[in-house]
C-alpha cells in the first residue's frame, strides 16, 4: 500500500514535507517545497497524538521483542538476533513513515473536520510531545537496560501508551466539540 501526498495546486509529491511535519510535531498546514502553496488539510495536535501514540505502541513492542530476542541469544546465534533486531528497525522505520502518511490522507477519527483549522498554540505542543517522546524513551532505556526492572519496564511503558492513547479520544472530543460549536455559530 503505497500512500502519496500531492500538492493540491502542482501536483507534486509532498511526502518528504508530510513526514517532516510528523516527525517535528508541527502544527498546522504543510507547504509544497516546489510552489510554496499550502494544503486545505490541517494538522492538528490529535493527528500528531495519533501518530505519537502509533510510534509509541511500535517502540513498546520494539523494546518487547529486543528483550526476549536477547534472552533467546543463548540458544540462537548472535548474528541471527542482530539480523533479525536491524530488520526489525528497518520495518519500523518505514512503517512510521505509512503512518504519518496514512494519517494525514485518511484522518482517522476525523475525516469530517480534517480541514478545520483549530487556533492552537503551535510551539507549546511541539515542545509538549518532544518531552513526551523523550520521557518515554528515557523509561525505555532507563528500565530496560535493568533485567531486575524489566517487568516496571514493560508496565510503565504499557502504563503511558495507555495514557496517550487516552489523551488522543480527548483531543478528538475536544475538537470534535470545537467544530460543532463554530458550526452551531455559523449557522445562528
Amino acid at each position: 500500500m503505497k500512500l502519496k501526498v500531492l500538492c493540491e495546486k502542482c501536483n507534486k509529491d509532498m511526502n518528504k514535507a508530510v513526514a517532516e511535519a510528523f516527525e517535528t510535531y508541527q502544527v498546522g498546514k504543510v507547504k509544497c517545497k516546489t510552489c510554496s502553496k499550502r494544503n486545505t488539510r490541517y494538522i492538528s495536535e490529535s493527528d500528531l497524538l495519533i501518530y505519537f501514540a502509533c510510534s509509541c505502541i511500535l517502540y513498546t513492542l520494539a523494546v518487547i521483542a529486543i528483550y526476549f530476542l536477547f534472552n533467546l541469544m543463548t540458544t540462537i546465534s548472535p548474528f541471527i538476533v542482530y539480523g533479525i533486531i536491524i530488520l526489525l528497525f528497518i520495518g519500523m522505520y518505514f512503517l512510521t513513515k505509512m503512518i504519518c502518511y496514512y494519517i494525514y490522507e485518511k484522518a482517522p477519527f476525523k475525516s469530517q473536520w480534517k480541514t478545520f483549522e483549530f487556533k492552537e498554540d503551535v510551539e507549546g505542543i511541539k515542545k509538549r510531545l518532544k518531552w513526551q517522546f523523550i520521557l518515554f524513551l528515557l523509561v525505555a532505556l532507563m528500565f530496560g537496560s535493568q533485567p531486575d526492572l524489566i517487568n516496571y519496564a514493560f508496565l510503565l511503558l504499557i502504563t503511558f501508551t495507555i495514557l496517550i492513547i487516552i489523551k488522543v479520544y480527548l483531543s478528538l472530543r475536544n475538537e470534535r466539540n470545537t467544530v460543532e460549536s463554530k458550526k452551531k455559530i455559523s449557522a445562528e
